[in-house]
């Protein structure tokens, strides 16, 4: 019979949750804003900045899943995840401040180099952190409420992001070196807040090492698993697409450059709003059927793109809105249920496996951040988006139909999936 109690109090939820903000502070910027800034504003190319973005998320989809095994693996005193953390807590400082400060006329190599050593060091801390999240609690309702904390310490994370542009009322460039040093600040307090008074996890027994492809095999065997990993992934490349192309989008349809800092802030802030929102109907009508019902919401939402004309600012606003609301529940669902899935196969196997999991969930998600690097922005790239023009309807079709048209195509194929019964998330006994 699974425990109901609480095992962390309101103060222990802040300090583990706390590490979520700067990462997702510098994380926000490079899916939102970096990609634009280099291809743009550093004359480098959409073309070629999404080529090179997505050779760094090919890489990821390889370091993921083989730091989450070594992770899992790992033995000594302060167990299989805090050595890692420290050991990468450096590297992602040093990358994050050489991506966001670069030097005058830098070119592809620069980026290829730095944006590279960022998504390495940044999976080396982070897979572990977020791993202690899965393995912290053994109530299936807090898992809702801990992914539900950490989602509103991303989410606070990147609204200073999406404010700092706002605030400080400058170019971009100075911009992103703001949201450095802020990083530079926040990222060492918020680790000293998780080491002093963060709970140390309560997984499973250790049990006989594995090499990292048994680990990955018997994750990816995981009927429930699997079914979770073709859901979260479609969700993520339909949103990747979305967010991604949101500053294209505000500038060239909606024809208000000076309101894209606006539009990630409401849609932020919808975000953190409708948290608790989802937790609690996720209690009562269970995690699938809430995720399905946010999944069709945002659907019916994303469609009304296809009214925005020029200086449609409150109907813009609206969309952020509704889009923000609904994307929350992409993040909280997959994490908690994914969170119960480790619970069930940890309780069977005797040893962790934690980070294999969130690995190979974070390798399907950079996957997905393909969408736009790899498959958008070298289509608008030839449609003649790397200058200012982007005039024609043709130019604003192709960027309509990525921003919206496909988005909603996938994200109804997805409701579908998880509104049949095929879409439970529960590990049988014949799938061990």
């Amino acid at each position: 019979m699974q425990p109901t109690n609480r095992n962390m109090n309101i103060w222990q939820l802040m300090c583990f949750s706390a590490l979520s903000a700067p990462l997702a502070m510098v994380g926000f910027a490079v899916v939102s804003f970096v990609p634009t800034f280099y291809a743009i504003d550093m004359g480098i190319g959409l073309g070629l900045v999404g080529m090179i973005f997505m050779f760094g998320r090919f890489f990821d989809v390889f370091t993921d899943p083989l730091i989450g095994a070594l992770s899992d693996q790992t033995r000594g005193k302060w167990g299989p995840r805090l050595p890692w953390m420290v050991v990468a807590f450096p590297g992602v400082i040093l990358f994050a401040w050489l991506l966001l400060t670069p030097p005058q006329n830098v070119g592809p190599v620069y980026l290829f180099c730095v944006i590279s050593g960022y998504l390495l060091f940044v999976t080396a801390f982070d897979v572990p952190y977020s791993s202690i999240g899965l393995e912290i609690s053994p109530h299936v309702h807090e898992r809702s409420v801990l992914a539900g904390t950490k989602a509103v310490f991303q989410i606070i994370g990147a609204l200073g992001a999406s404010a700092v542009p706002i605030l400080v009322g400058v170019g971009m460039q100075a911009s992103l070196a703001t949201l450095a040093t802020i990083f530079l600040v926040s990222f060492p307090a918020a680790l000293a807040l998780f080491l002093l008074w963060s709970p140390r996890h309560i997984g499973a027994s250790r049990g006989a090492r594995t090499t990292a492809w048994a680990s990955w095999r018997n994750c990816l065997k995981q009927s429930a698993f699997r079914r979770l990993m073709f859901v979260f992934f479609t969700v993520q490349a339909a949103n990747a697409m979305t967010v991604g192309l949101l500053v294209l989008f505000v500038r060239h349809v909606l024809q208000a450059p000076e309101m894209v800092g606006q539009m990630f802030l409401m849609l932020l802030l919808a975000t953190a709003l409708f948290v608790p929102l989802w937790v609690l109907l996720s209690k009562r009508i269970g995690k699938r059927h809430t995720w399905a019902l946010a999944v069709l919401s945002c659907t019916a939402i994303l469609l009304a793109s296809y009214s925005i004309g020029a200086n449609d600012v409150m109907l813009m606003r609206t969309i952020c809105l509704g889009l923000g609301a609904c994307m929350t529940c992409d993040a909280i669902m997959p994490t908690s249920i994914l969170a119960d899935i480790v619970a069930q196969d940890e309780r069977r196997a005797g040893h962790p496996r934690a980070a294999s999991y969130l690995a190979l969930k974070n390798a399907a998600s950079k996957m997905a951040f393909v969408a736009p690097m790899g498959i958008a922005f070298p289509v608008l790239g030839l449609f003649g988006f790397d200058q200012a023009g982007a005039g024609s309807s043709e130019h604003l079709g192709v960027l309509l139909f990525f921003f919206a048209g496909l988005p909603c195509v996938l994200r109804l194929a997805v409701a579908g999936f998880l509104l049949r019964k095929s879409g439970d998330f529960t590990i049988h006994a014949h799938s061990a």
